[in-house]
Formats: structure tokens, sequence, C-alpha cells
């Protein structure tokens, strides 16, 4: 077993990543690209998450399913579901 990964590729030639120090954009264009962002998120944040639908129509259930708190069943102390 080889005691370095990297002897593995010995046959390969590593090459350094070239750095620029000229920046690609203004800090105004980098302003406003991130202020755009942040305005987009605030919009989704907003938005209502799909609702599922039926195929059929079907009679209502009798309870919402999503109005049902656990903590608050009848079964449970403190928080926590005994066994019944």
């Amino acid at each position: 077993m080889e005691p370095n990964q990297l002897d593995l590729f010995s046959d390969l030639t590593l090459t350094p990543a070239l750095l620029t120090q000229t920046l690609v954009m203004s800090q105004r264009t980098l302003l406003r690209w991130k202020s755009q962002i942040f305005d987009y998120q605030q919009v989704v944040r907003k938005i209502l998450p799909p609702q599922q639908t039926m195929l059929f129509d079907l009679a209502p259930n009798h309870c919402d399913p999503n109005s049902i708190d656990p903590l608050a069943l009848p079964g449970a102390i403190n928080g926590v579901l005994q066994n019944a």
C-alpha cells in the first residue's frame, strides 16, 4: 500500500492555479449583485409552498392534518407520547 496518495499520480505534473491581482467586478457591481440576491430571497420566503391537490373530488377529511399538534394529544405528558 502506498504511504502517500499522491504517489499514485507521480507521472502527472502539477500546475498551480493562476491568481489574478485585478478584480473581476467592481465593488458597486458586487454590491448591486448581492442586493439582487437578497431581494430575490425575500420574495421567495414570502411565497407559500405548493399545496397538495387531489386527482378526484373526494369528501373532505374530518380533520386538517396540518392542524394536528402531536404534543397536545391526550396521551402526551410533558411533550412525550406515552404508550397506551
